[in-house]
């Protein structure tokens, strides 16, 4: 989805990559902090802090995946790998999202591992009380509450039909993520925090917070540079999210370092805006104030849809 060759690193930070290595060690040295102390402290400080934290683990994850900071594969995968979010193993993680970039056509059902959209064929087998969970997951609120539970459920039934086909290369990554997970688990419980406070004050909070970005991230649209969203949002979305939410950029340019999105997307806006169809917030509020109660869109994908 490239429209022309990208923007080269100059600056020697830039090209080492420092803001984002910064943030690796930032992530994970401030999450065994507040793990340390989560049970002298109250869970109304730690769990919003924890999920924070875990949102952008994520972002760094999808960085990761995207063959940054280093110019080592293995490196990069191995900074990846500890399971903060616990439900998702980070090879999963890692074919998927690719997946979903190498897709022709962002958003179609069944193309796309990241479509939140239903065939009207599918949509119309489905029960009253399914189709009502995936239109209240079409709103703001609703994404963010019942959103992280159909995602990791969604995810995790996929996953059991997959290990039920004996692929070695599946069972090899469930392996490792569960003997990380079950580490860590260990470690959390000598630290006085429960799995279930882990669960609940941590994971549920942090995926909210990613879904949160990925709620009007993509439509149905003519092409796949309109089926992309620019929410401009604040400094802190943005570094939160390590600019994920310029997503335009992002599906053009999906090897440019997160730190050079931005200026990219403010040097580029017109044309930008002209490729995407207009499809732009200025920020998170301005998306909430739309959205929180009412369906971004419908969750029935369009019959027709053409590149």
């Amino acid at each position: 989805m490239q429209h022309s060759s990208d923007p080269k690193l100059n600056p020697l930070w830039q090209r080492h990559h420092w803001p984002t290595w910064a943030l690796v060690v930032g992530v994970y040295g401030s999450w065994v902090v507040l793990m340390i102390y989560a049970s002298l402290l109250s869970w109304w400080l730690v769990s919003p802090l924890c999920a924070l934290l875990l949102c952008l683990h994520g972002s760094i994850q999808h960085e990761l995946i995207h063959g940054h900071p280093s110019p080592w594969k293995r490196l990069n995968e191995a900074l990846g790998w500890p399971p903060l979010s616990l439900w998702i193993p980070y090879f999963q993680y890692r074919d998927h999202h690719r997946l979903h970039h190498q897709t022709s056509v962002l958003t179609q059902p069944g193309l796309d591992p990241e479509s939140y959209y239903h065939w009207p064929s599918n949509w119309h087998s489905m029960g009253r009380l399914v189709q009502a969970l995936w239109r209240i997951n079409h709103t703001f609120i609703g994404r963010m509450i019942i959103g992280p539970w159909l995602v990791m459920g969604l995810f995790l039934h996929s996953e059991v039909k997959q290990l039920a086909k004996g692929k070695v290369y599946d069972w090899k990554n469930w392996g490792l993520h569960l003997v990380l997970v079950t580490a860590m688990m260990i470690w959390l419980h000598s630290q006085g925090v429960l799995w279930w406070q882990y669960l609940v004050y941590c994971v549920w909070p942090g995926l909210s917070l990613t879904l949160a970005r990925s709620y009007a991230e993509h439509r149905p649209g003519n092409n796949n540079h309109e089926r992309c969203a620019i929410v401009e949002g604040s400094w802190f979305t943005r570094l939160l999210f390590m600019n994920v939410n310029i997503h335009q950029v992002h599906h053009e340019f999906p090897q440019m370092p997160w730190f050079m999105v931005y200026p990219h997307w403010q040097q580029h806006r017109q044309a930008i805006l002209q490729r995407n169809g207009g499809y732009y917030y200025r920020g998170y509020w301005s998306l909430i104030k739309q959205t929180l109660w009412r369906q971004k869109d419908s969750p029935i994908y369009p019959k027709r849809q053409h590149d």
